[in-house]
């Protein structure tokens, strides 16, 4: 007698043309079953091919889609695939990691990556992954662009301050940079002008993003790339996770006599870490909240980075708060905090006790 299946999940091992396939069926003993198939094309053609394989290769209607996230490439097949009605679950690029080192996997495919996704599906029970609005869908693609410029910008400025302090310095190619900073100016307010108008047309998103700007330090600019680039914080579901989403989350080097480094592993979203520098470094100047926090931190760490990355960790798990509870930033919930805390303590002091003999 054949055995049920509990439960199927394919693993797409995806890169920049094509995916790598791979069906895992999870059976009532607790044993499992892969079949795996020639890659297709990442483009409509092989997700329409992928689709005609399931219909025929699936042993039930359930399924779930494994695929990790590499930057934009898995982006086409994911929307296809939900579209469609399937439940598609992307997993951070950390979070796999781990997991095949768990399975003590010496070598690495694309077609043992996609049997080893399908086996976590199997195994785990995922979070269905959704896509996000049309609007932080356009704001993502402009807060990148903008990133994209700024950075430019930066390097056009170096290049034409090395010029100016040359010998030999030639106008003509002074002017070409002068211009091109120039254009690089303008595109920047122009993405910057199209953020603010993107933002206005959904009344919840500005309402909810103005909660983020009530954080000194904290501007339009950054508050809409950290929703952006979180999708709304819509598949956060605690502190933690988005610490490690962002790369923040703190790597311990320590075994026997070895004590390394500490440090953020920085195995997560570069874009939130990079827009959130600026806002911190203001905020250690004006923001009640953070600015104790880093004079405390700052003497103790051998580099005052350190502290002002601590800052930066703050600063988003503060914006988290904020727009999940829907609050304007409280410059005394610190104190207020503390006074609350300082009220239960007195009232433990005072109950009496009672003794048993």
């Amino acid at each position: 007698m054949e055995l049920k299946v509990l439960k199927q999940a394919l693993g797409l091992d995806v890169s920049k043309d094509t995916l790598s396939i791979c069906l895992g069926f999870l059976r009532s003993d607790l044993t499992k079953e892969f079949v795996s198939r020639k890659d297709v094309a990442n483009n409509k053609e092989g997700f329409s091919e992928l689709v005609k394989w399931l219909k025929r290769t699936m042993k039930q209607d359930q399924l779930i889609v494994v695929m990790e996230a590499t930057g934009v490439y898995h982006e086409g097949v994911s929307h296809y695939l939900h579209d469609l009605g399937y439940n598609v679950c992307i997993m951070q690029s950390g979070r796999v990691k781990k997991y095949a080192q768990s399975l003590n996997q010496r070598s690495k495919t694309d077609a043992l990556d996609s049997k080893m996704l399908s086996m976590l599906g199997c195994e785990r029970e995922l979070q269905i992954w959704s896509p996000p609005s049309e609007t932080l869908q356009e704001l993502k693609s402009l807060s990148r662009e903008r990133s994209m410029l700024v950075k430019e910008r930066s390097v056009e400025k170096n290049r034409l301050e090395a010029l100016k302090v040359g010998v030999h310095t030639e106008s003509r190619t002074i002017k070409r940079f002068e211009k091109r900073l120039k254009l690089i100016n303008t595109q920047i307010a122009e993405i910057e002008e199209e953020m603010g108008r993107c933002v206005q047309k959904d009344a919840e998103l500005s309402r909810k993003i103005n909660y983020l700007e009530s954080i000194p330090g904290v501007s339009f600019i950054s508050a809409t790339t950290v929703v952006a680039e979180t999708g709304g914080f819509a598949l956060i579901n605690n502190r933690k996770q988005l610490t490690s989403y962002a790369g923040y989350d703190v790597v311990l080097r320590d075994s026997g006599s070895f004590h390394g480094k500490t440090k953020i592993s920085k195995k997560g979203n570069k874009h939130i870490r990079a827009v959130l520098h600026m806002p911190s470094m203001t905020a250690v100047r004006l923001n009640p909240t953070l600015k104790p926090f880093y004079q405390r931190l700052k003497p103790k760490k051998e580099k005052p980075i350190v502290a002002l990355v601590a800052v930066q960790r703050k600063m988003l798990l503060l914006m988290y708060t904020l727009w999940k509870n829907e609050q304007y930033y409280d410059p005394e919930f610190e104190q207020k905090k503390a006074a609350k805390n300082q009220v239960f303590a007195a009232q433990d002091r005072n109950k009496p006790k009672f003794v048993t003999s």
